[in-house]
């Protein structure tokens, strides 16, 4: 009996890997919760999620996520089409002071406006949970109508996952093969699912980001990891991603403006890039806390460009999360992140991509919300960045669609800093209204979020006033969102 059951095993890790190896060559998008989890548990969406959309969760839905997406068999409808949920998401963005048109997107739906966009910021269809009784999908389907005017496989993360008991442990254990560092992780503090859930995409957005948030933006990389959860405290991870060659994400339709035209870190990834995770997670009455770390390396031909060698990205990450349940209808969340990037770029220097052949970044988030009966959230969050000026690097000077190969020295009005520096400053203000999510989920449910997110900014890219030597003030750039995401 026992060589039947270990042949089955080994037949469903082996289709997992088929499977997944294939799904993951797409790229990353933001993701939720999806009502498909809810018809496969029979739970409301609070079940897994603190707030009623997610995608915080509680230990509930970290389990359920630990566990490759499985658990639960109260199918609502068949199981083919129980797996499915769809997304709508639309906006409209204001910004302190005009933009010419044609500023965030034109394409063959038309271009931006000056101001006051209104859009249909993406659309979703899903296939979640389970596809055998150890191996679950996370699977999501993008369709971006207007700005990345796009159709694309966004998100897949297929996982195999088992407990056993050794020496009185209980451990969870698993794979996942996705297509972003962080994809696997389960805190808001990873860039995965990093708050706040949506931001526009028609605003003006600083010069320089993390690494990591690079990566997932514009690289394609598909990668794997294995984990162990010891008796729900410490939390170990690690693998590996690489990117996809300018080839194949042409042919798999993904190739995009990101992967060619924003910088150098978009780059071919040589090799493999290790990815590690590990954190410490205790619960104790109303508390729940976390401290960790999670870190990246990776070569990069930078742009693609294999004439001067390879540029070396490392990022480290130390963060934090804490909740208290005040009572029955009262949480407060608090979270906090520290980031250093440290970029060798020698190849871009030598390319005219860079000035410098070594550059830093670091960014700090500090976040705190209330959320009320899971329904009402309101968040009061902090974000900084500092690093070393590189007028080249946050310019554009590897921008293949903005300066052909080369800076010329000037920097780019509303996107540009004068004086090179990456350093931003800025607070959100953000209330969400979530009306659903908490009864018994029918066959069909509904799911609604509704947002009014505010960005205020003392400092972009370099300076408070004139940061672009046009005229453009940081506080030109201050913006204000109203977002709706609908599930079904």
């Amino acid at each position: 009996m026992l060589p039947v059951l270990l042949m089955k095993q080994k037949r469903q890790i082996l289709y997992f890997f088929i499977l997944a190896s294939f799904l993951s060559l797409f790229p990353f998008q933001g993701a939720l919760a999806t009502t498909s989890f809810a018809r496969q548990t029979g739970e409301p969406c609070t079940a897994c999620h603190t707030q009623g959309y997610g995608p915080w969760l509680t230990q509930y839905g970290q389990k359920f996520k630990l566990d490759g997406y499985v658990a639960g068999h109260a199918n609502e409808l068949p199981d083919l089409v129980n797996a499915l949920s769809a997304e709508v998401v639309g906006s409209v963005t204001n910004t302190a002071k005009d933009v010419p048109g044609g500023q965030y997107y034109a394409n063959k739906t038309g271009q931006s406006s000056a101001n006051n966009n209104v859009v249909n910021d993406w659309n979703a269809l899903y296939y979640t949970g389970r596809i055998t009784d150890k191996i679950g999908s996370y699977l999501q389907l993008n369709l971006s109508p207007q700005v990345g005017h796009s159709i694309s496989l966004a998100m897949a993360d297929m996982r195999y996952a088992d407990h056993i008991n050794f020496n009185g442990n209980n451990l969870t254990y698993g794979v996942t093969v996705n297509n972003a560092p962080t994809m696997s992780d389960f805190w808001m503090t990873s860039n995965a699912w990093m708050y706040p859930y949506t931001t526009s995409p028609v605003t003006v957005r600083p010069a320089a980001q993390p690494y990591l948030q690079t990566l997932m933006a514009g690289a394609n990389t598909a990668g794997s990891t294995a984990y162990l959860m010891i008796n729900n405290h410490l939390y170990l991870e690690a693998g590996g991603y690489t990117s996809q060659s300018q080839n194949m994400a042409q042919g798999l339709g993904v190739w995009n403006g990101g992967s060619q035209g924003t910088g150098p870190q978009n780059g071919l990834i040589v090799g493999g890039a290790p990815y590690w995770r590990m954190f410490l997670q205790h619960s104790t009455g109303a508390h729940t806390m976390m401290v960790g770390t999670y870190g990246f390396k990776a070569n990069v031909l930078p742009l693609y460009n294999q004439t001067a060698g390879t540029d070396s990205y490392s990022e480290y990450n130390a963060d934090a999360n804490y909740s208290f349940m005040m009572d029955d209808d009262n949480m407060f969340m608090a979270m906090f992140k520290y980031t250093r990037d440290d970029m060798k770029m020698s190849a871009s220097q030598a390319l005219g991509f860079a000035n410098n052949a070594n550059n830093n970044l670091d960014s700090v988030m500090a976040m705190g919300m209330w959320t009320y009966k899971q329904t009402y959230n309101l968040t009061v969050g902090w974000n900084k960045m500092s690093g070393s000026a590189d007028t080249a690097l946050y310019n554009g000077a590897g921008d293949a669609g903005g300066f052909a190969g080369g800076f010329d020295g000037t920097a780019p009005a509303i996107t540009g800093t004068a004086n090179g520096s990456p350093n931003t400053n800025s607070f959100l203000f953000e209330l969400d209204y979530i009306p659903f999510g908490k009864g018994t989920p029918k066959a069909m449910p509904l799911n609604m979020r509704l947002s009014m997110q505010y960005w205020a900014y003392t400092q972009f890219n370099g300076a408070t006033s004139n940061y672009d030597g046009s005229g453009r003030n940081a506080s030109a750039n201050n913006t204000l969102y109203f977002v709706g995401n609908f599930m079904f």
